[in-house]
């Protein structure tokens, strides 16, 4: 056992595989950072760890008391609390069951116990959360807890036994351990060891439109003009498959029927204050004008008849990246990355297993990094232009924290929407629950209220020409027939965005932790408050930067939120009730309104909403201090758009309200505070 970092070790079991994510994605650890943090020791000794090995794989087996309980393995839709389940971790586009399938398949775990171990594996790992106990375990010696119920076990999370971790094809395997004072310390430490979480430019913490799909240059400038002339905040205008001369594959060259002068297009886009975001995939069409140039490093099948490029060697790097380059030039700000994920398994797309690829890796291994290495390679344009950017991916792994996407699904089932939130941010990744259509007022409406307070608020209005606030029902949107409650729709709607753009510099502060500490900006109360058993597993709850907690409605549940708060004082946002915490609360939620809460001593800082966010935008701040003592806030002050950030750290500005005074540690000109309100 060797130590990289304080609370940080490296172990090696046999002989690893040459081809790994920490070998791959060559991670760039913030060890200022990391040292800064107080040194843990690991939490169990090296000889109490087993490796054995069969025919075709190895296999790991750690202790794991009873008392702790497991969370991360990647974006896990179905389930939260890992603790007695068994997860295969595989790549694939369609996880509709609770097997490990998923489009983030992410080889870490984290624990109760407060540390977390990263598994530096590109394989199918299995991982057995305490479902399996062996004869001549510490649990089979010692016979705790009895096995079963009197009626039966089959249903019954049964997480009594060690944690086994299972990696085909390997003969050896390095894990690394993230040892902490708590579980959100330990998953810090991981997110900074893969080089920290993204800060994303100010404009990427405002809305996402994603417009209609064969809508053409003509149909983009109205819905973006119409958007303007409701009010309805917009930063980034997205353009979906329709946008190229062929999508599947792609040729990466804009349609001059549909959209003849693009160039014209994205500057009047940008004009009105709009963030250009191109949809693509990373399979490459023989039309396209960089397909001869791929041939050599792509792997050996087709998906869609387009190239699968082996984003590993330079050579697909630099030609993928270059092109993108131009069109970044043209004034696109981002770009969604979709397809990465694989559907091999139930829509027969994508590359099989036993395909190779020039680098050396085969298909299994290149399924649970390729998505991780097309961010690299989008990225790097923006970092070459000293410019941050902010999209959407389908595909992730390990050590994704620093990259500037965020993943979505084409599945669309609420509950597991929100419950995305918390898994991805147990495992270094961001989630957005997007909205796309609705089969009711109702349902429109609970969606965007969850996307509001989520990491990205992306309304994918793909399938819809007309905005689905104006028209939820397909046909009736396709004919062109409007809600009969059209602007009573529109303008709940409006309102809720409106918030989202009130918390703006509320979220550029925890964007900046994520950053700076590694702490995930929304993140599941169960990581704040891992001692509080109610918590464990919740997941449709969340802390927002710090005091901050949203219960977003579920769809299909009612209006009814019961949540649990804490010991301490909190409020309700909306009434300003105080609330005595340590036990459960239940309210009835009107449509268009979040539950939010606020825990004593916070100072949220709340800003006048704007239709869109430049990078000279001034916010005018109004303070709300919660409880009798003092509160304070930090906001951070920079350019809001370049990487300057890396090299010189952004100011940070306290502010501190007394009474009903506040003072500001140093004046900023992207702050003008207001007021101050104070809720007791």
């Amino acid at each position: 056992m060797i130590q990289i970092a304080n609370g940080v070790y490296r172990m090696t079991f046999g002989t690893p595989e040459a081809f790994t994510p920490v070998g791959i994605l060559k991670p760039r650890p913030r060890f200022e950072a990391l040292n800064a943090l107080p040194d843990c020791p690991p939490p169990f000794r090296e000889d109490q760890i087993r490796f054995f090995s069969r025919r075709g794989s190895v296999t790991l087996e750690l202790p794991l008391d009873p008392s702790e309980d497991l969370y991360g393995l990647g974006l896990m839709l179905k389930s939260f609390r890992q603790t007695g389940l068994k997860k295969k971790l595989r790549t694939n586009s369609d996880p509709t069951a609770d097997t490990g399938d998923t489009h983030a398949p992410v080889p870490f775990c984290v624990s109760t116990a407060g540390y977390g171990i990263l598994v530096d594996t590109a394989r199918y790992a299995s991982f057995h959360c305490g479902n399996v106990k062996k004869r001549g375990s510490r649990q089979d010696r010692e016979g705790y807890p009895s096995a079963g119920t009197q009626y039966g076990h089959w249903w019954v999370k049964s997480g009594s036994g060690n944690l086994f971790i299972d990696i085909p094809a390997a003969e050896g395997v390095t894990l690394y351990l993230f040892c902490g004072e708590s579980l959100k310390d330990a998953v810090a430490r991981y997110n900074l060891f893969g080089g920290g979480g993204v800060f994303p430019p100010l404009w990427g913490l405002g809305v996402f439109y994603r417009a209609y799909m064969p809508g053409d240059q003509k149909h983009v400038m109205k819905l973006a003009k119409e958007l303007r002339e409701e009010e309805i905040p917009c930063d980034v205008f997205g353009l979906e498959p329709g946008w190229q001369t062929h999508a599947y594959s792609c040729t990466y060259q804009w349609d001059s029927e549909r959209f003849p002068d693009p160039d014209g297009m994205l500057t009047e886009l940008r004009e009105m204050g709009y963030r250009p975001n191109l949809w693509e995939h990373a399979y490459v069409n023989p039309a396209s004008p960089i397909f001869e140039s791929m041939k050599d490093c792509s792997g050996d099948c087709y998906v869609w008849d387009g190239l699968v490029p082996d984003f590993i060697t330079e050579k697909a790097r630099d030609v993928f990246s270059s092109h993108h380059d131009a069109i970044r030039k043209q004034g696109v700000s981002g770009f969604k990355l979709d397809e990465a994920d694989n559907s091999d398994f139930t829509a027969n797309w994508g590359f099989p297993d036993f395909a190779s690829f020039p680098s050396g890796l085969d298909g299994e291994q290149m399924h649970t990094v390729i998505g991780t290495l097309y961010q690299q390679v989008m990225k790097k344009p923006f970092d070459d232009s000293n410019e941050r950017t902010f999209g959407q991916c389908r595909q992730s792994t390990a050590l994704a924290s620093s990259y500037p996407y965020v993943l979505y699904s084409d599945l669309y089932d609420h509950a597991d929407f929100v419950r995305g939130m918390a898994s991805a941010a147990c495992s270094g990744l961001l989630w957005t629950p997007e909205v796309r259509f609705a089969g009711s007022t109702e349902e429109l409406i609970r969606r965007i209220e969850a996307a509001v307070v989520s990491p990205q608020t992306v309304l994918n209005c793909y399938q819809v020409p007309t905005p689905p606030w104006r028209q939820w029902d397909y046909e009736k949107n396709m004919r062109g027939e409007l809600l009969p409650d059209c602007e009573e729709v529109t303008a709940t709607v409006r309102e809720l965005l409106r918030f989202r753009m009130r918390l703006v510099p509320h979220l550029y502060t925890a964007y900046y932790r994520y950053y700076r500490d590694g702490i995930p900006p929304v993140r599941p109360p169960m990581m704040d408050y891992p001692d509080v058993p109610e918590l464990r597993d919740v997941s449709d709850v969340y802390m927002i930067g710090e005091g901050l907690m949203a219960a977003p409605v579920v769809y299909g549940t009612g209006d009814r939120k019961r949540v649990f708060l804490p010991e301490g004082i909190w409020y309700d946002f909306w009434d300003g009730t105080r609330l005595e915490g340590g036990r459960f609360f239940e309210k009835t939620v009107p449509l268009g309104q979040i539950p939010l809460f606020l825990r004593e001593g916070t100072l949220l800082a709340l800003a006048e909403p704007l239709p869109c966010l430049a990078d000279d935008t001034v916010f005018d701040i109004t303070l709300f201090a919660y409880g009798e003592g003092d509160c304070s806030c930090t906001l951070i002050g920079d350019d809001g758009h370049s990487c300057d950030y890396l090299t010189k750290p952004p100011a940070e500005i306290l502010v501190t309200a007394t009474g009903n005074t506040y003072t500001v540690s140093t004046p900023h000109p992207r702050y003008r505070i207001r007021g101050l309100k104070r809720i007791l």
